[in-house]
């Protein structure tokens, strides 16, 4: 089982420029197994809630005003959708009790 600090000391050498086959060579001889070097190389995933919050404010008041000259509702779906997507992200987020 790799721990945190060993984590981090290989993705520091990846961001250092070290090459990411040479890192998972090293890796198998040290005796890692492939989900330790896995967990290494797993992609970050990025929180994107604030992004649909103020998209979705800056949206809706778009939505009215182009509502209010035009009758318009696009932007008033569209901000819609952006907060649904917020909330859904709030509940994958959501710390478990």
């Amino acid at each position: 089982m790799i721990t945190e600090d060993q984590i981090k000391k290989f993705q520091k050498q990846l961001r250092s420029g070290v090459p990411g086959g040479e890192i998972k060579e090293e890796m198998k001889r040290s005796g890692y197994t492939e989900d330790d070097i896995n967990a290494v190389f797993a992609p970050k995933k990025y929180d994107m809630r604030s992004w649909y919050l103020v998209s979705a404010a800056l949206v809706f008041v778009f939505g009215i005003y182009a509502w209010l000259k035009s009758g318009g509702f696009l932007f008033l779906v569209l901000s819609a959708v952006l907060f649904s997507l917020y909330y859904t992200e709030q509940k994958k987020h959501k710390p478990v009790d």
